[in-house]
């Protein structure tokens, strides 16, 4: 901790800037992040036709209009789905209880989730006029597609199962009633029937959804509101700091209010460096250090997490074997890793973008990783047939440890020469387990090398061939031993 002190106190100021902290947008300010959407898609903007909002829950529900127009959508199937949704009789029933406006389908519904993190110590930054304007965030959501079009639907296939066939004379059938009594609720089984699913949908269901009005982007109410994240009278008076830095972060953002309950719930590989260096596992920081960045250096990694001392040199260096694999003196993560089999679980997640078991693709990673063992670069076509896999998946693989060139896919990393030099024994331990891998991998690795032979089952083809091994060992004066 004395190094990274006198690091901080040697690192030099480039510029000082005033920064402001409004508050016009307090409890109002929300993001929202489209995970299912990439940004390098060029698309074209979505018109929002309606929002709504439920403010306690922090749920928010926008429909996104639908071109019925373009040549990429079937009219057929839309119109199927709205008389699957809607009915036969749509047009004899008020608008609020059909889900589409028209025949066709003409709309998409995005739902809103609270992400995992407290917003509590996040805020949306704004630079202008070399101010910088922090407002503190009251939510995070992630967006993604819903479909409750299709629960409609299957509500209406049950209701129209369930009615009973018209009749003359109905006899009233005596049903049995069971009552039961409430037991005092004890602090526990509260705390227990709070967190589950059921209580949950009745939260959900008791609070209504308020209809927003939805401003597009560099519309005119749109600037206005953008125009609140700057500090409307900025305080240009400064007084003299006289409490240590550390506190001073402390009283101005609080400390950290994610519980272990949280920490437990996170995701491998998407925790914040914050997040990742409040683990209090060494060997849990690395694992989800690296299945973030998939390939690193050692020097880079202890200078990631800050580890300055040999003897945690040494402990993260052993608890590194368990998690990565050594490849040209650089570190990857293990295959096992990013596609965990869920024997545990017992419940087999399908990886990669098809969809593909955890074992088939584990095993083509790690051929690539052998591969690369052997030499700088790989070709893509190459592994792809010998692993078996849809090409967009090795496309996947090899991105995350290497980039393309002319001679082929080049490890991203150089060879790190001074890491082999001093950690001769972890080098040797690794060359054992390519070893072992490559006795694995053997029929892959035979199966792409050897060519088919050709079938000779045929007794004439064999006839023929015999013969002029005859006529020409007749030919050159040598026998033929049979």
């Amino acid at each position: 901790m004395s190094n990274v002190k006198v690091e901080m106190e040697n690192d030099e100021i480039v510029k000082e800037i005033p920064v402001f902290l409004s508050k016009n947008l307090l409890q109002k300010l929300y993001v929202f992040q489209y995970p299912l959407r990439s940004v390098a898609v060029e698309i074209d903007k979505p018109n929002v036709i309606a929002s709504r909002i439920k403010p306690k829950l922090q749920e928010v529900e926008l429909e996104l209009e639908l071109s019925t127009t373009t040549p990429n959508y079937d009219r057929s199937k839309g119109e199927q789905i709205v008389i699957n949704t809607d009915g036969h009789n749509k047009y004899d029933k008020p608008d609020h209880q059909n889900f589409f406006r028209g025949s066709l389908m003409d709309k998409i519904t995005y739902t809103s989730t609270k992400a995992l993190l407290d917003p509590g110590r996040f805020a949306v930054g704004i630079l202008i006029d070399n101010e910088l304007h922090l407002n503190p965030l009251h939510g995070i959501l992630h967006v993604k597609p819903s479909f409750p079009y299709l629960d409609k639907s299957d509500k209406a296939l049950k209701d129209n199962a369930a009615e009973p066939t018209e009749s003359g004379d109905e006899e009233d059938v005596a049903e049995q009633v069971t009552v039961k009594f409430a037991r005092t609720e004890t602090e526990r089984s509260k705390a227990l029937r709070e967190k589950s699913y059921g209580f949950f949908q009745k939260k959900n269901a008791e609070e209504p959804w308020y209809n927003t009005k939805f401003c597009s982007l560099n519309s005119e109410e749109s600037l206005l509101e953008k125009n609140r994240l700057l500090c409307g009278k900025p305080d240009l008076t400064v007084q003299n700091l006289t409490m240590p830095k550390e506190k001073y972060i402390v009283d101005l953002i609080g400390p950290c209010l994610e519980n272990d309950e949280v920490q437990k719930q996170l995701t491998l590989g998407t925790a914040s460096m914050f997040q990742l260096q409040a683990l209090p596992q060494l060997v849990d920081r690395i694992k989800n250090l690296m299945a973030n960045v998939k390939l690193i250096g050692f020097s880079k990694l202890c200078t990631t997490l800050k580890i300055t001392q040999e003897p945690l040199r040494l402990e993260a260096l052993k608890s590194l074997q368990q998690v990565a694999e050594l490849v040209q003196g650089n570190w990857v993560v293990k295959s096992e890793i990013l596609y965990p089999s869920g024997e545990k679980e017992k419940i087999v997640k399908l990886c990669g973008i098809s969809g593909i078991h955890p074992d088939i693709i584990t095993k083509a990673r790690d051929y690539v990783l052998y591969m690369y063992t052997l030499k700088r670069c790989v070709n893509r076509k190459a592994v792809t047939i010998a692993t078996k896999i849809p090409t967009e998946e090795m496309k996947v693989i090899l991105e995350q440890i290497a980039f393309k060139t002319k001679d082929g896919w080049e490890f991203k990393l150089p060879f790190d020469q001074a890491f082999v030099d001093k950690y001769p024994e972890v080098v040797r331990r690794s060359e054992l387990m390519n070893k072992a891998k490559q006795k694995h991998l053997q029929i892959s690795v035979t199966e792409f090398k050897a060519p088919k032979k050709e079938s000779t089952d045929s007794p004439k083809k064999r006839s023929r061939r015999r013969s002029r091994q005859d006529s020409c060992s007749s030919d050159s004066g040598n026998d033929v031993k049979k």
